[in-house]
């Protein structure tokens, strides 16, 4: 089965929640391991229509949050989410295992002009070949993608910033994600006697 990917959807929820974090899911950006990014895009994934992924652990076969309670911000840190949930290197790779789609964009940044709104962006900061940052097309200006990201605190969110960023330095590797209009929709209910939390130290 295949859902419809609602971009637009996606592109408000991200320039909504950017400044305002979403209280129905953990803040990273204090948790180190590149903050909020990742959480974010895919949050602005799952509010543009996608399912979350339960078929089994791994990087192509979950995607997945799971939240315990009603505590906002996940502030009894007792909350579940795959690692591809949050981190950017392995939601590349969820989504490029299962879509393909990946444009080299610091090799040919011409190719951003393929890229469409609600489209992903994926950085390597320091070149040891896994991406340390994600951000989410939110606009489209003269032909060029601009992108919308959270992060690490204390630096501050951006909405609508050229898709080429920098942090300290130029990004060693670039990788934009053309999304599909009609993801997959994975049938597997979850099986929390199996599936496991990214952070380890939550597992009861």
């Amino acid at each position: 089965m295949r859902v419809t990917y609602d971009r637009a959807a996606a592109v408000r929820y991200a320039l909504r929640h950017v400044f305002n974090p979403n209280p129905d899911y953990a803040n990273m950006d204090t948790m180190g391991g590149g903050g909020d990014c990742t959480n974010f895009t895919s949050q602005c994934l799952y509010a543009g229509g996608w399912s979350m992924d339960y078929r089994a652990v791994g990087y192509d076969t979950e995607w997945w949050y799971r939240r315990l309670g009603n505590d906002r911000f996940d502030q009894n840190n007792d909350d579940w989410w795959s690692c591809t949930w949050s981190l950017p290197s392995l939601l590349f790779l969820y989504l490029t295992v299962n879509y393909g789609g990946a444009l080299d964009l610091l090799t040919s940044p011409r190719l951003a002009r393929n890229l469409r709104r609600g489209d992903l962006v994926f950085y390597d900061w320091d070149g040891d070949g896994f991406f340390d940052h994600s951000a989410i097309v939110t606009s489209i200006v003269n032909g060029v993608p601009r992108v919308t990201y959270r992060t690490l605190s204390p630096l501050n969110p951006i909405r609508n910033a050229h898709w080429r960023l920098r942090f300290r330095r130029p990004a060693q590797a670039i990788s934009g994600v053309r999304l599909p209009n009609r993801p997959l929709r994975p049938t597997a209910l979850p099986n929390w006697q199996v599936l496991e939390p990214c952070d380890q130290r939550r597992k009861s």
